[in-house]
């Protein structure tokens, strides 16, 4: 997003900016007073909370830091299909139930798109990534890019993920043995260090890049604005819903002097921080042009087993009309890079934080690993203390631990959609005690947004059981499935049948990765180290991506108790005397 010099003043900026508020408001009020009168309301009929405030209607408590008991309740008090409100009464749906999910995440997919807002803000950011195209295009990318995530890749990457994992391991060493006074414990900011092994670990198996040195302190740039990018973003929740109106406001030119001249302090750091993501992403593609042939093969004596490196090759001898361009190309770089960094590093924190407060779990993840390296030496007669990709994927305890928790605490609880073209929706009526199972229908017309819930669907006791909102792993570990529901409807999830990586034509396209990534850091680490909970009060706080802080009690100026919060996750980490 380069910047670029127009003849705008200030004045007419401003000027334009004001049209668009007052033309937005003027738009979203006329359908809120005329279109209920003339069509009536789609969703009159439907339960849901009342509306917060006219202007916002329940967004503000949707899209809130502390908004994750507001999303359960609609589950829990409301069932599957619920009615909430946008901006001026415009009536949308909470969808937790699973045969509606079934038809706008599968069946009916193409009637149900991305929003207008989440495509054209991350077109913005991102460039024309998988996340900010929809339809053929969208098709298209992702058959170019589904091949980089085969199981022959991830045995290639292996290797890097335990160099990364294992030089974390000494930097936490180190770190334990500065700080415990010879005890061999120490309280550690364990989110802070899933957020760098998180990032470094997808750098280096994606781009070739290392962004982080984990073992010294770093200030990358690239570093800083995709550890911002989803903070920021969420805090801009509500405006934009002007993106897109904006983006039709002209050229290109024109729109990104809007955003340069919007008086807004959170809009002018996403604008920075797309700018360094996309100047980072086109350096290391003349990089990996630099190390890769025309023709798609490697120049002697390269060795590049990185996944952007794959993918350069691969559509370099892709048909004309299969090919990714190189705005697509750095699309796919930045979209990859974000959307594996924080949602792995949120996974780990909680399953780290998880493991501390159930140390008998813990115990018993740890003694497969060493059984399973014990078993291995055995066999090969050496003293390798890495397991191989089947052997660290196959570990059944730490599998049930990672799927238990992916379902209970999903990194992403909703996502949203836009209906396209008018659907009706089947969706389930009936009490989750009553065997019976009541289905009822509902038309979504054009226009329509839904949120689609992946935590309250994890949480249903129609598929899970009673016991749905309990965290126990070893659900997955018996031969019968880890649904107890009392009906026999599935959920359309890609992985385990839950819906943490969602289901469907966009579905998470690197969700193997992410598996495999991720146990072999929690081998590695737990292999090495205990982890013990500390007495501070640890929060899950909702910015689109769930993240861990600390809340603490300050003085105030009433007798009222104040609360003030920093992220983190500080954990008590012991070096392990059988690692």
């Amino acid at each position: 997003m380069a910047p670029l010099r127009l003849p705008l003043s200030d004045t007419s900026v401003s000027s334009i900016l004001i049209d668009v508020v007052l033309f937005y408001t003027f738009f979203r009020v006329y359908q809120w007073l005329f279109k209920p009168l003339i069509f009536g309301t789609a969703f009159g009929h439907l339960p849901g909370p009342p509306s917060q405030s006219w202007v916002k209607g329940n967004l503000g408590q949707l899209f809130n830091a502390k908004g994750l008991p507001f999303h359960q309740e609609l589950s829990d008090l409301y069932g599957g299909m619920v009615k909430v409100y946008g901006f001026f009464g415009d009536e949308q749906l909470y969808v937790s139930d699973a045969r509606a999910m079934q038809s706008i995440l599968m069946k009916d997919q193409d009637a149900f798109e991305e929003t207008s807002v989440f495509v054209e803000t991350n077109k913005v950011i991102f460039g024309p990534g998988l996340v900010s195209t929809v339809g053929e295009q969208h098709k298209r990318q992702r058959k170019a890019v589904n091949p980089i995530f085969s199981t022959s890749q991830l045995r290639l990457l292996t290797p890097t993920f335990y160099d990364i994992a294992e030089k974390l391991g000494d930097v936490l060493d180190r770190e334990v043995n500065i700080r415990s006074n010879g005890t061999g414990k120490s309280v550690l900011d364990m989110s802070e260090w899933m957020s760098r092994v998180a990032l470094e670990s997808v750098g280096q198996t994606v781009l070739g890049y290392s962004f982080d040195p984990l073992d010294s302190p770093h200030n990358n740039p690239y570093t800083s604005a995709i550890k911002e990018l989803i903070p920021t973003l969420f805090s801009l929740a509500l405006v934009r819903q002007f993106a897109p109106f904006l983006v039709k406001l002209g050229p290109p030119s024109i729109r990104r002097k809007l955003v340069e001249w919007t008086p807004h302090k959170a809009v002018q750091k996403v604008k920075e921080m797309s700018d360094v993501m996309h100047e980072t992403a086109q350096k290391i593609l003349q990089e990996k042009r630099d190390l890769i042939n025309v023709e798609g093969g490697l120049k002697p004596g390269s060795q590049a087993k990185d996944i952007i490196s794959v993918l350069l090759r691969a559509n370099a001898n892709a048909k004309g009309d299969e090919q990714l361009t190189d705005t697509e190309l750095t699309g796919q770089m930045t979209v990859l890079i974000f959307g594996a960094q924080d949602t792995t590093s949120s996974a780990l924190s909680r399953i780290l934080h998880i493991l501390s407060v159930h140390p008998e779990v813990q115990s018993r993840v740890q003694k497969e690993i060493r059984d399973a390296l014990r078993e291995k030496r055995e066999r090969g007669g050496s003293e390798d203390t890495r397991l191989g990709y089947e052997e660290v994927t196959g570990l059944p305890w730490l599998d049930a631990v990672m799927k238990e928790t992916l379902r209970l605490y999903p990194p992403v609880p909703f996502v949203r959609r836009t209906a396209v073209k008018d659907r009706v929706l089947q969706y389930s009526k009936s009490p989750i005690d009553d065997s019976e199972e009541h289905v009822s229908t509902i038309t979504v017309p054009a226009g329509t947004t839904l949120f689609v819930s992946i935590a309250g669907a994890n949480r249903l006791e129609s598929i899970w059981g009673p016991d749905a909102k309990e965290w126990k792993p070893e659900r997955w570990l018996s031969e019968k499935s880890a649904r107890q529901g009392v009906t026999n409807t599935r959920l359309p999830g890609i992985y385990s049948g839950m819906m943490s990586f969602l289901g469907g034509g966009r579905s998470c396209i690197g969700y193997k990765f992410a598996q495999v990534e991720m146990k072999i850091i929690l081998a590695t680490l737990l292999s090495r180290f205990t982890f013990s909970s500390t007495d501070a009060d640890i929060v899950w706080n909702l910015s689109q991506i769930i993240s861990p802080s600390v809340r603490t009690s300050v003085p105030g100026e009433s007798d009222d108790e104040v609360f003030e919060e920093k992220k983190g996750l500080p954990l008590i980490v012991k070096i392990n005397e059988f690692a």
